[in-house]
């Protein structure tokens, strides 16, 4: 994502002699670190908006996923971005799109699976479904066919008599693709802060420059 603030540097600067024009890039790396920082690392606007968007709130892996590369008098540019691993999964979460597995198909829930208060599959509930063999079988059921029986199924009612269960149920369902829509707002909200009346990026322009004439030599 771009954006373009350089209309709203020429209104602060339009002003200014060519002496003081020389603190403009050191200014203006202040104010877009700024409004970066205010933007993305945890526990800022981003990651507000992600425990608004998402149920239960943004799990501390997703919020750690919002990164910030500074801007420099040389390269003004300020970059907000989900990191490489979140961004696997948040892609999607902002863009919307068709989701392929990386190997033969993905797990997703169903009405009957344990999910943490983030909605998601702990590592710990995966691998008893997996590994708990006396509880649990992965396929498809006997006397059903099709994609959508594919997953794993839970033994209800065992008992010494009955050790294979009275009935069973799927807990966890198999697919090789998921759809989604756009859900969480990145770009809305980066311009929201960027362009904000208070600590957008010509607020924060005006009081970097300002501090910057004050200090120069």
């Amino acid at each position: 994502m771009n954006i373009n603030v350089s209309a709203n540097v020429r209104e602060v600067t339009r002003s200014l002699n060519a002496i003081q024009k020389k603190q403009i890039p050191f200014a203006m790396a202040g104010a877009l670190n700024d409004v970066a920082f205010k933007s993305g690392p945890k526990g800022r606007v981003l990651g507000k908006q992600a425990d608004k968007t998402f149920a239960g709130g943004a799990p501390p892996f997703t919020q750690r996923g919002f990164k910030v590369n500074k801007a420099t008098k040389q390269n003004l540019t300020a970059e907000v971005f989900v990191d490489k691993l979140q961004s696997k999964y948040m892609r999607f979460q902002i863009k919307g799109g068709t989701r392929f597995p990386e190997r033969k198909s993905m797990l997703i829930s169903t009405d009957k699976t344990r999910l943490n208060r983030f909605g998601n599959i702990t590592p710990a509930t995966y691998a008893k479904l997996i590994n708990d063999k006396t509880k649990y079988f992965k396929g498809v059921p006997k006397g059903s066919a099709g994609q959508q029986y594919e997953g794993i199924w839970e033994r209800v009612g065992r008992s010494k008599r009955k050790p294979g269960g009275q009935r069973i149920r799927m807990v966890a369902r198999y697919i090789d693709r998921a759809q989604y829509r756009p859900l969480f707002p990145f770009a809305q909200t980066t311009a929201g802060v960027v362009f904000g009346q208070q600590g957008g990026i010509t607020d924060r322009f005006r009081a970097r420059l300002k501090q910057a004439l004050r200090t120069a030599k």
